[in-house]
Order: structure tokens, then sequence, then C-alpha cells
């Protein structure tokens, strides 16, 4: 069986290496051939029947007709839009991705966004937090921010329509919250299109000093807008990791947003050897050898000692937001990132450097808190779950 991967998956060689050992004993061999850039080449594609790719490959009806023994892909993503399904199942190729796998490093994200913007202004935004999408990333936000302290609502037409009970449709309170972050797919047809969801119109709406977070899909959020917002001074707090026009970014506005960042925001190390991982297992299952196990996720992340190494903090009094946000950033500083895409060329390769480059980075859930009697508190102790802080109580009190 010969395999095609994404050459910059963490541990990709190391974990086909594995997969083969455990199917040699069943009488298949393993190859793996690995790609650099965003797309194989068409003799790479030739002999190609299985792939592991990440978002910036597309999956097309003319990717696909150059890989004719292609049986199965898998994307290490929540996302897939950039892999034709309907394609693929006409192909007779097999289609799998990996929801839920950087869900937290998303979270995260949101989180020391809105902590590095709220400390810059002395003050916590005022008002409610509008989550655009209920899914995964969505919720991993929406609990990060309530656990800064933060009224957070959901937004999401379609698990209305299906009966979820903890969301709603009304487009209006997203457009009156002051912070609203995105999390949908891109979709650009249907009962329920994302595509420019935040046109003119709907930012001209926002607030004041609103803070908008878009960590989904660059083309949600219409490019065009935002260069009208800026060129009428409206007064918004934009934080972009993803671009419109990806890998190229809107050059003339970077300097207007608060944050900007180079489509990182799901890459945590737990996250993106995970992915590798979990697509694996699925490949596994795929060839009927469910039974055969892979390394734990936490022996595959000892060559990254930062993705697994504690942060510890302790206060004998209840913590300040001005403290929680100063943890969140410990672990995770965002503004970093933000430099880094700053001072790169402003060129789609410069771009696809700082995506394949970057650097090893924790997660929240690596912080542990300890203190005195209020760590009791039930509302205290789900405040640092809902951050995925660890409370720990000491036995002496």
């Amino acid at each position: 069986m010969h395999i095609l991967a994404d050459a910059t998956m963490p541990l990709v060689t190391e974990l086909t290496e594995y997969l083969a050992q455990l199917l040699a004993p069943h009488g298949q061999q393993v190859q793996l051939t690995t790609f650099v850039g965003r797309q194989p080449t068409a003799a790479q594609l030739a002999d190609a029947e299985f792939m592991l790719i990440r978002s910036i490959t597309r999956v097309d009806s003319d990717l696909l007709k150059q890989a004719p023994k292609l049986r199965w892909v898998g994307t290490a993503t929540i996302g897939t839009e950039h892999v034709d399904a309907q394609a693929c199942a006409a192909a007779g190729v097999t289609f799998v991705s990996t929801p839920g796998v950087n869900a937290a490093a998303v979270g995260d994200y949101v989180a020391a966004a809105v902590c590095q913007l709220a400390l810059a202004q002395g003050e916590l935004p005022a008002g409610e937090v509008a989550i655009v999408g209920a899914g995964h990333t969505g919720r991993a936000a929406g609990q990060r921010l309530q656990g800064l302290g933060l009224q957070v609502h959901y937004y999401d037409p379609p698990l209305v329509q299906q009966g979820v009970v903890d969301v709603h449709a009304d487009w209006q309170r997203v457009l009156r919250s002051q912070v609203i972050s995105c999390h949908v797919p891109l979709i650009r047809t249907g009962e329920f299109p994302t595509y420019h969801l935040f046109d003119e119109a709907a930012i001209a709406a926002l607030p004041a000093a609103a803070i908008l977070i878009n960590a989904s899909r660059g083309a949600v959020v219409a490019e065009t807008a935002l260069r009208q917002a800026m060129q009428r001074q409206q007064a918004l707090q934009v934080v972009l990791d993803v671009w419109e026009h990806e890998p190229a970014i809107a050059a003339d506005v970077l300097p207007w947003l608060k944050l900007a960042t180079a489509h990182i925001a799901g890459h945590s190390v737990v996250g993106k050897v995970a992915g590798t991982r979990q697509l694996l297992v699925q490949l596994l299952q795929f060839l009927g050898h469910s039974q055969l196990q892979l390394p734990p996720l936490t022996e595959l992340l000892a060559p990254w000692p930062i993705a697994t190494r504690r942060f510890h903090w302790h206060t004998e009094t209840e913590p300040r937001w001005q403290e929680l946000a100063s943890w969140v950033l410990e672990i995770y500083d965002i503004v970093q990132d933000d430099a880094q895409l700053r001072r790169a060329p402003l060129t789609t390769a410069a771009f696809d450097q700082l995506r394949r480059c970057y650097r090893a980075r924790a997660e929240l859930s690596q912080g542990v808190v300890t203190g005195g009697r209020w760590l009791q508190q039930p509302q205290w102790q789900r405040r640092l779950q809902q951050l995925t802080f660890l409370p720990h109580i000491s036995q002496e009190q």
C-alpha cells in the first residue's frame, strides 16, 4: 500500500513506520511518500492509494483524475471545504476528517486574543459575546471566555433547526454583541450560507470598539467590508487568523488590524500530533484492522516538552480578571505570532513558511492553579475548568 502525505504533518514518518510494523504480520507492506507545498505533483499522485493532507491541499476532480489508484483521503483538520466530497464519492474514494482534533487550540487562540485586547484597554468587554457556530471550536472558545467572566451566547441557525436548545438564530443579537468570534465552515449556497456572512452592512452595524475575531474561514468576513470600515475609521478591534484570499493577505488592511496571524489558531503541538495520529487510526479502521493500536498521544508528545510541561500559579485570594488573562498569555503569547506575521515579507511563500515552521505551542489545559479557600467554591472550580486550567486544592486546606 502506498501512502502519500503532507511532509509537515508531525510524526507522519514515524507513525507510518509504526503502522507498517503493525500491518506486516497481516501480509501488507507500507510505502510512504511525502510532498512539500500546497499540492502534490502528478508523479506523486499517480501511485498514491491513500493520502493524508492538511487544509492547504485542494482535493477536487482535477486532482482525482491524476490519482487513479486513490482509495482514501484523510484531512487532519476540522474543516472540509478544501475537499470536494462529491467528487471523491463519484470516484469511489473514501473521505474522512478529524472533527474536534484542534478545537482546544482554537479556543485558546480566541481566549488569548480577548485577553490581550482587554489588558491593552484596561477592562474586559462590557457587552455580550457572540459565538457564531456552536461546533467543536465554537464551544471551546465560548467556554474559555465564560471562564474569564464574560456572558456568552451561541448563534447557529442550522442547530436551531435541528432542535438544539442552547443556541439561537437571532442575527441582530450577534450584531449587538461586543465580542464576536466566527467558527463556521465556508458555505456558499443553500439555506445557511456563510460566505461573506460579515459583509459591509453587518460590519457597519457593529457597536463601537467591538471585537471581531475570525479563526474559521477567510471568506466568512468580506475583505472589502473590512477595507471600507478602515477607510471610514470605524472603531473596531479586528483579529484575523484566516484571510479571504489566503495565502495572500490584505497588506493594506494589516496595519489596521489589532491582531493578525498566519492561519495558526489550531496549531498547538497536541492538536497537530493528534491530527496525524487520528488519521492513521481511521486508516486502520478502513483497512479492517481497528484492533491494532498506535502509541498513545502522551507517548507521542515526548519530543515536545512544551506540550507536556505544567504552568503553575498560586494565589491565596480570588484572582482578578487581569490575573486570569496574564495566565492565559503566559501559556500562549499571541502577540508573538502577530509580530512574526508583521515582520515577514508580504508574500504567499512567506505566509506558507510561517505555517510550515510554526513554533511548538502549549495548550491552556497545562495550567495548574493552587491557592486558598476560594478554590473550594464551585463557581471558581467551574470557571477554571472552563479555561481548562486544573484547580488543585492542597491537602492542608
